[in-house]
């Protein structure tokens, strides 16, 4: 059993500029710049003392950050070990910066095409999304019957009309008009929404749904005949036969060909096209929350502090 649902219109991430490094290596820069600023107050306690220690301090500080910030430094260290540290982190950051503005220029072209749910729970705890179940099928008694939060939560959809239960036939006709809409999701067999896919890619020549990539509750298939028929066997004979010769895998690999274009699509798509306040406007949410605190601070200073 899968989830299936619609493809979302490709979206720009307006945080994208945070993209180019992940949380571990930000986290890695400032604590590298700690430690840098912790290893030139010993040292200039140890190596070369000075009267000042709060005064060095506060210019070390204030220069690493100017260099890390690719602005110029109006004073330059005395001293032999702070030009190498100072160097080194230069060194450092100057490959940072490179490397961020090279990755942040790529990032900006890329759209995402959401595909937001993957999971049932997913989808139980979006109270606008109902979901589509074939009615009178194992799965959906399973999830009535179960002790788990899951079906706790689906009885709970069910009693407020979340749960929409179809025959097989109104299913297929639900994937063009109900699913379009983006506030549905049908779950059945990974095999019969395949099928799916295909259909509406030979219609339409675009791939607007898509499969979640995690699957739950595995159902066994099979033909039904009566209690020691002779055909049993016989069935049992010949769709062993077109199992160990592969001829079932060849048959769904032909009759579901259009679908293996769309169960690859990517999530990511790259668009060329001039920048826009859909792309910046976090970019310019933090200059503006920057301007903001640095008035605050600055009002600060001018009623407390006294020259």
């Amino acid at each position: 059993m899968k989830l299936f649902a619609a493809l979302g219109e490709p979206e720009v991430d307006p945080w994208g500029f945070l993209l180019p490094f992940a949380p571990l290596v930000w986290t890695a820069i400032l604590t590298s710049l700690v430690v840098v600023l912790t290893a030139m107050l010993l040292l200039s306690s140890f190596i070369s003392v000075r009267s000042h220690a709060s005064d060095t301090v506060n210019t070390n500080a204030i220069t690493m950050i100017r260099v890390l910030l690719q602005q110029d430094i109006a004073v330059a260290g005395n001293w032999w070990w702070e030009r190498l540290v100072l160097g080194m982190w230069m060194m450092m950051t100057l490959v940072l910066t490179r490397s961020y503005a090279g990755n942040l220029m790529s990032l900006l072209a890329v759209r995402h095409i959401p595909q937001p749910y993957q999971q049932l729970q997913e989808v139980m705890d979006d109270p606008s999304v109902s979901v589509i179940w074939l009615t009178n099928s194992t799965p959906l008694f399973y999830y009535r019957s179960a002790e788990s939060t899951v079906s706790r939560e689906m009885n709970e959809a069910e009693a407020d009309g979340r749960i929409v239960l179809q025959k097989l036939s109104e299913m297929a006709t639900s994937v063009n008009t109900l699913l379009k809409q983006g506030s549905y999701v049908m779950v059945e067999t990974e095999t019969f929404l395949t099928m799916m896919i295909t259909q509406a890619f030979s219609k339409t020549g675009t791939c607007d749904f898509y499969m979640s990539k995690e699957g739950f509750f595995p159902i066994t298939q099979s033909l039904i005949g009566q209690k020691y028929s002779p055909l049993v066997p016989a069935m049992s004979k010949r769709i062993m036969f077109l199992a160990e010769y592969g001829l079932i895998d060849l048959l769904k690999k032909k009759s579901n060909a259009n679908a293996a274009l769309c169960l690859q699509t990517p999530s990511k798509v790259t668009v060329t096209k001039p920048f826009a306040m859909t792309n910046l406007w976090g970019i310019f949410i933090v200059l503006t929350g920057g301007y903001a605190f640095s008035i605050i601070i600055l009002g600060t200073e001018m009623f407390t502090v006294h020259y």
